[in-house]
């Protein structure tokens, strides 16, 4: 290893110590290094023990974050939650539409629905868990975005994913948050997700946020959408554990229409 890179690391580590917490985007900057550089640096830190990797970015090890920021362990958090309101959101979707989930373990469930649902649709995705599972459900077109593999997340991102977006229409996204609350918006500690998602909210009619209660009300690292400037149809889809006062809230000062899925109907 050179230099410059036990230097950089060690910049790294002083930047939890301060913060806590740190986005992949904060450190290109500070490091004046590319993505992949600082992806690299943050998987080689983590495999030696010194930080968490999170979506987006990384925490400090004694920070008591925990692995429930990883892809596999978020799917099994609040699995009842995400389920009915996976359930809501496929009984939105009508046959001919065209719709975009993106990468997310919500949307992840609602992909699970629409695989056994008969559904005639067109699906585009930059989520390999979703194509999986769309893989044999024989009535669904499914569209994989292309570019470079995310494999903490299974996705696909960058420049060519950003261009296909952009030839794009659609009729319904359903996209996940880290946070919404109704002073700060859509929130996220992943920015690379947040530009995708920011491109398909420019290309459709209706905009579905899913989030289940954990969301509601929470901010993350990293404001983005613009939500309240946007002129679509938005909705959030979330689950009856979710605190009605923040609903409300959202509901008025960002123009969302709420719907609440009630547990246990499936």
């Amino acid at each position: 290893m050179g230099i410059s890179s036990i230097k950089r690391k060690n910049r790294i580590i002083e930047i939890l110590n301060t913060q806590g917490a740190v986005a992949v985007s904060e450190l290109v900057q500070r490091l004046n290094v590319s993505e992949v550089t600082v992806r690299r640096y943050l998987e080689e830190m983590e495999q030696d023990n010194f930080l968490l990797r999170t979506y987006g970015g990384a925490v400090k090890k004694e920070s008591g974050i925990s692995a429930e920021f990883f892809f596999g362990e978020k799917e099994k958090k609040n699995l009842a939650e995400k389920k009915a309101i996976a359930d809501e959101a496929v009984s939105l979707i009508r046959n001919g539409e065209t719709i975009f989930l993106d990468t997310g373990t919500t949307t992840l469930e609602i992909s699970r629905l629409l695989a056994r649902s008969g559904r005639n649709i067109l699906v585009v995705t930059n989520s390999l868990p979703v194509v999986t599972e769309l893989s044999q459900a024989g009535d669904i077109k499914v569209f994989l975005l292309g570019g470079f593999l995310r494999r903490e997340l299974m996705d696909m991102s960058g420049p060519f994913s950003d261009d296909e977006i952009g030839k794009l229409t659609f009729d319904q996204v359903f996209v996940g948050v880290d946070g919404i609350s109704a002073d700060r918006g859509l929130t996220t500690t992943d920015t690379t997700t947040a530009r995708i998602e920011e491109a398909v909210m420019e290309r459709t009619r209706i905009l579905n946020v899913v989030a289940d209660f954990s969301k509601i009300g929470k901010v993350s690292l990293i404001p983005y959408g613009s939500i309240e400037k946007r002129d679509v149809h938005r909705r959030l889809i979330t689950d009856s554990s979710a605190g009605k006062k923040e609903l409300k809230r959202i509901e008025r000062k960002l123009g969302f229409e709420i719907r609440v899925a009630m547990l246990g109907k499936r």
